[in-house]
Order: structure tokens, then C-alpha cells, then sequence
């Protein structure tokens, strides 16, 4: 047990979901921050479905609080990578040992300095306001902004791997997902975006739990239609159809399968 990354986790701003899985990590790493307890041991622990865990830890790894390292023959062991802006420094010298210097000018000439602390250590702020949230007040749009934050908002990013995960969960047999190209992250979101403002069951979400809980009864619906599994005969001696993730949630695949055109109503 590490009581130094189990205050870690009590002090981030997260779900409560991952946030038990974390402890559940938490509680049995080192002092390094390591640990490699099975997803089934940690289902039973957190009272959660192997599932549930596989999303929550996939949810913790894109926020980068925790790393996976898969090893053969070893398993998989996960490193805590929790931020110390609580923490105090220790390599700068006590300001009673530096002497005053008469050739800056006063405080209240210097305008207002708008930009980002660099690093944890640097940041000050308000009591209950974590690093990443200041950060992420202030910073650039960029590339990066497809890394999600630890928030349960929808609009905050798209989970583009629990998707994939939740998509291999229910319907196995289907074609897998080897590959998260540019291309499918980008239809992923797309897809992400706009079920989240849907208005019609299971979608129309506000936060990224009840997204992937909505992704996960749609996907379970795909599982029930013999078309979209493949359980269909071909026609002119062609192969049956079966669904791969890039049909599932290409524009006209989406709404197709959402309208009731290869299976039962997903509003059921």
C-alpha cells in the first residue's frame, strides 16, 4: 500500500467510477507507484463488471494518470503518473538567503503577467483548483486537444479506444479494430459529436459516462441484428456482410442502423 498515491487520488478531480479503480491501484502499488493486479481482481475489489474496469482503466490512461506496460509471460503492470502540484520544492534556496536587489523596479510598474505556470510547482491558484484545470483555461488549441482531460464532460474529448473497446465487447465475431488511424479517430468523433446531441434513445448525452453507456446499448443492439453480425447469406454467391467499426460509424451506416433498417428499434 502506498498511502502517498492513495492522498494523490483523494485530492484529483475525477468521476467516481475511475477514481475507484484508481485507489483500488493506489492501494496496492509500491513506493515507486507500480502495481499488476488482474482486471478481474480489480473488478471484484471495486464491485464493477470486468467491462466496466476495461473503460475505467482505458478513461485513466488517456487522462495520463496512470501508464500500462504489457509484458510477455509478465502481465500487465500499471504505473501511477499522478501530478504533485500539492507538493512542496525543495531545490530552491530560502528567499532569507538572497540578497535584496535595488535595480528592479517596483511591483506595481510591472503590468499583470497573463500566461500558464510551466510546471505544477509553479502554479498558486485558488483553493480546490487542480493544475490541469488552470492549464487547460488558458492553452492554445492545438493537435494535442484530441488527449483527453480527467472531466466527465461530453464535449471534452472524444474516448476513441473505450468506442473500440465497447464495439469488440459486444460484438466479437465482428471484424476488429487493429488499427487507430488519423482517418477513424476523426469519423469516431464525428460520430461521438453528433449522438451526443441527438434526441432520440439511447443518445443525447452530457457527459462521458452516460456516452459510453449510450455507445454501449447501441452496440448491443448491432449484436441482435443477423444482418449486421453476418448470419445473413450472401446474394450471387458473394460472402455475407458483416459490420466492421468503420461501417458502424461512417455517417449513413450510423443513421441507417439507428433507423431500424438491419435490426430492432434501439429505443427498445
Amino acid at each position: 500500500m502506498s498511502v502517498h498515491y492513495i492522498a494523490k487520488v483523494w485530492a484529483l478531480e475525477i468521476p467516481s467510477t475511475p477514481k475507484l479503480v484508481l485507489l483500488s491501484l493506489a492501494d496496492q502499488a509500491n513506493d515507486k507507484g507500480v502495481c499488476w493486479p488482474s482486471q478481474p481482481y480489480i473488478a471484484r475489489r471495486c464491485s464493477l463488471s470486468d467491462r466496466a474496469v476495461r473503460v475505467q482503466l482505458t478513461f485513466l490512461e488517456e487522462a495520463k494518470v496512470i501508464r500500462r506496460n504489457v509484458r510477455a509471460g509478465v502481465g500487465t503492470t500499471f504505473t501511477l503518473t499522478l501530478p504533485d502540484a500539492d507538493e512542496p520544492r525543495h531545490d530552491v534556496p530560502p528567499r532569507n538567503n538572497i540578497p535584496p536587489r535595488h535595480d528592479v523596479p517596483p511591483r506595481n510598474n510591472i503590468p499583470p503577467r497573463n500566461d500558464v505556470p510551466a510546471t505544477p510547482e509553479q502554479y498558486s491558484g485558488n483553493p480546490g483548483t487542480t493544475f490541469r484545470q488552470t492549464v487547460s483555461k488558458h492553452k492554445e488549441p492545438s493537435v494535442e486537444e484530441d488527449k483527453p482531460t480527467v472531466s466527465s464532460k461530453a464535449a471534452d474529448l472524444c474516448p476513441h479506444q473505450a468506442i473500440i473497446d465497447l464495439y469488440h465487447d459486444a460484438l466479437p465475431n465482428n471484424p476488429r479494430c487493429k488499427v487507430l488511424s488519423a482517418a477513424r479517430k476523426a469519423t469516431i468523433k464525428a460520430r461521438w459529436n453528433e449522438a451526443a446531441k441527438l434526441k432520440c434513445k439511447p443518445f443525447g448525452y452530457t457527459t462521458r459516462e452516460d456516452g459510453l453507456s449510450a455507445w454501449q446499448a447501441f452496440f448491443e443492439v448491432c449484436a441482435d441484428s443477423d444482418f449486421l453480425t453476418g448470419k445473413v447469406p450472401g446474394t450471387n454467391g458473394r460472402p455475407s456482410f458483416v459490420a466492421g467499426i468503420d461501417f458502424l460509424m461512417s455517417a449513413s451506416g450510423f443513421a441507417k442502423t439507428l433507423e431500424n433498417n438491419y435490426h430492432r428499434d434501439a429505443t427498445a
